[in-house]
């Protein structure tokens, strides 16, 4: 809370500091121990007792924790201004509390996913379906050394406080969600300025902590475009039971202006401590021209119909996509059923070792950078979670990954990469020829861009694991083809009629043989190639290495090494030309691995497809009927700004998860989350932008804006 007054060792050497692109605030301590900016000459709490001052501000005077009472699904706070996170870890505590007096009952969890019949009936998970997402906006984040000193002071947040200052995110711009399924807590940190990160609210919000330095001395914070956005996203309780709260600790007259503006009814209530008064209120129907309820300005940004918790999902695709997803949804109480004939990640999924990393460029668009960035940061954080530290050097291990400029193209794009996006040294710092030598364990050619908490990952151990949960079940079958209306989906499965309330297909570039012509999708398949190298008379690879092609430590006696990339060729066989290819690649990681080439041997290797996009970002979302998109939109084709006020036709309560081409182990465990919110109705874990360019309709949206539809639908537009 910002109290506003009146008014490891084989890591190589780290760089000198530097200013980042996004910087801590500078604090003064006073003589209590308390932080105060220095920017605003303002403390961050109460010099009284700020916990007691949070508690009736921001928890009283929005009804919580007495609304959780009738509450099911997700219960969506924002904060402005997250300051220390005090009002963050006030709420958990409120939280826990709660959950203590309104126990969930579980079946226990069995060891492994159990592969059954479809028609074998599994009783429901009885289980308060109330999960706590809390979304907090901060333009100047403390660090991790600033947050633990100002949390010190309270001891009874003690636990909660190195609970999160242990997740706490790389100072980056942008969404970072942290999650603690087990606890049905979300926090949501938005690195931003206020004014750029409400517009990229979507959720309706249950509760507003409308928090930050004092009006007067931090004005920009209480500008017309914030309460624009409160409004856009405040709901009556006739939208799905939500009713938005707000309360605040200030009476300025910009606030309470502000908040009616908004549609809120404002309130002075009793304030905290010398403070005699503050404000709180709720939404009210608005007389004015009504805002579309999840934003948008467009229709097919709107939002698809929702699940309910404890709803039947089916799954098709047992890889990194399905897996991830299933359990974000088990997690959150769905029942899940996951269908694979080929088993658990067996597909692009199934390399023995993948590196756990991504290759941001500084030509890339902002859009493609921030998603990669939080999804690279998020799965580095589930992997963790879901395989432990008593997997790790057998399932996983976080020993670093070194991207090599192996050429004069890449050391450029590595030195423009830095220049622009100047990430934190958490995230990535660049390293010289000799600093490499202690993260990998021999010498390297050429200098390389280092990720202190990357390293490889087995996909199929981890996929195993996301799948031992109670609510999911496996099943080594294929769903084969489905119907779905607005009641509900019937799948069929080995000649039988299996129904659920949702179907989710994570089946790659398969995906195209459920939908059929239905749909669009413009994914294509690349061949790769793994080779299995004997690593006997090979350096000893500490780090990843990453250059045309990518080594992991040796694992189980053999080297994984690749993969090749082949557009548009289905040979499934291995081909020694390609372990050649793989092989001559070697030379690129340094002197010691060019002379060791000339005898290695290859013990194996393996043959995947990758399924990727034109634009080389997955598909993530409801999927639309291709057809009636175009029937009913395709008058755009002659004035893109003409947009018919018309709804989406989206194919009923089916969803994608695909395209992720090579970087599935990084983009799969934020997909998911994305997924899992939509299906829920929780706030995103992204921005609107990010989630508007995951869109499976997105091809479809800019083919006909541009008037190059593919031609079977194309058919359509000239009919008219």
């Amino acid at each position: 809370m910002a109290y506003k007054s009146s008014g490891s060792s084989s890591h190589p050497p780290k760089p000198a500091p530097s200013r980042d692109a996004l910087s801590p605030p500078e604090l003064r301590w006073n003589k209590d121990g308390q932080p105060v900016a220095a920017d605003f000459d303002d403390p961050y709490f109460s010099a009284s007792h700020g916990l007691e001052e949070t508690r009736h501000v921001f928890l009283q005077n929005n009804g919580i924790p007495e609304r959780w009472n009738t509450h099911q699904g997700p219960f969506h706070i924002v904060e402005t201004g997250f300051g220390t996170g005090l009002n963050f870890l006030a709420t958990w505590q409120a939280f826990k509390q709660f959950n203590a007096k309104h126990p969930s009952t579980k079946h226990p969890s069995t060891k492994h996913p159990s592969t059954k019949h479809p028609s074998t009936k599994q009783p429901p998970t009885k289980q308060n379906s109330l999960w706590l997402h809390f979304t907090s906006i901060e333009k100047y984040p403390l660090s991790k050394e600033q947050l633990s000193r100002a949390l010190s002071i309270w001891p009874e947040l003690s636990d909660l406080a190195k609970t999160l200052v242990k997740r706490y995110p790389p100072i980056t711009p942008g969404f970072h969600t942290l999650s603690w399924p087990e606890e049905k807590v979300t926090l949501t940190l938005i690195f931003a300025d206020i004014k750029d990160a409400a517009k990229q609210l979507s959720a309706p919000v249950h509760a507003w902590y409308l928090d930050g330095f004092a009006p007067y001395k931090n004005p920009d914070m209480w500008a017309d475009e914030l309460f624009t956005d409160i409004r856009r996203v405040s709901r009556e309780s006739h939208y799905r039971g939500v009713t938005s709260t707000f309360a605040t600790y200030t009476v300025a007259g910009v606030a309470r202006r502000g908040m009616r503006g908004a549609g809120f009814n404002v309130e002075r209530r009793i304030g905290f401590g010398k403070k005699y008064e503050m404000q709180a209120g709720h939404y009210m129907a608005f007389s004015g021209p009504e805002i579309n309820p999840l934003n948008y300005q467009t229709p097919w940004s709107s939002e698809a119909p929702t699940l309910k918790p404890a709803a039947k999902i089916l799954i098709a695709g047992a890889g990194l996509a399905g897996c991830t997803t299933a359990r974000a949804l088990a997690e959150r109480g769905y029942q899940i059923h996951v269908f694979d004939p080929d088993g658990i990640a067996n597909g692009a999924s199934g390399n023995v070792q993948g590196g756990l990393y991504v290759k941001l460029a500084a030509g890339d668009s902002a859009t493609h950078t921030d998603f990669y960035r939080q999804a690279y940061l998020h799965a580095v954080e589930r992997v963790a979670e879901i395989l432990t530290d008593d997997s790790k050097g057998k399932s996983w291990d976080d020993c670093g990954v070194l991207q090599i400029s192996w050429s004069e193209k890449e050391t450029q794009r590595q030195q423009n990469f830095m220049a622009r996006q100047q990430p934190p040294e958490s995230l990535i710092y660049p390293t010289t020829v000799e600093q490499n030598q202690a993260a990998s364990g021999n010498a390297l050619s050429n200098s390389s861009l280092y990720f202190p908490k990357a390293g490889w990952v087995a996909p199929a151990d981890f996929c195993h694991a996301l799948l031992d949960h109670p609510n999911i079940t496996f099943y080594t079958q294929a769903i084969e083809r489905f119907e779905a209306d607005n009641d509900g989906v019937t799948a069929i499965v080995n000649k039988t009629n299996l129904h659920a309330d949702g179907l989710i297909i994570a089946t790659a570039f398969k995906a195209k043989e459920l939908l059929g012509e239905q749909v669009h999708l413009p994914t294509k398949r690349i061949r790769g190639q793994m080779s299995y190298l004997d690593p006997s008379n090979l350096p000893n690879a500490q780090s990843v290495l990453c250059a045309r092609s990518y080594l992991a430590p040796a694992l189980n006696g053999r080297l994984c090494l690749g993969a090749t990339y082949n557009l548009n060729d289905d040979n499934t066989e291995l081909r020694d030309s390609d372990h050649q290819t793989n092989i001559d690649h070697l030379e690129e990681f340094g002197p010691e691995w060019a002379t060791a080439a000339e005898a290695v041997k290859v013990i194996g290797g393996r043959v995947s497809f990758r399924c990727t996009t034109p634009d080389y970002l997955p598909l993530i979302g409801p999927v639309v009927d291709s057809k009636l998109f175009v029937e009913r939109f395709k008058q755009i084709t002659r004035n893109a700004k003409q947009i018919p006020s018309t709804t989406m036709p989206w194919l009923p309560r089916v969803w994608l998860n695909i395209g992720h081409g090579s970087r599935g182990l990084a983009s799969s465990p934020l997909c998911a989350e994305i997924l899992a919110a939509q299906i829920s109705g929780d706030a995103p874990p992204v921005s609107n932008i990010v989630k508007d360019a995951l869109s499976p309709s997105r091809f479809i949206i800019r083919a006909l804006i541009r008037s190059k539809l593919p031609e079977e639908l194309q058919e359509l537009v000239e009919k008219t």
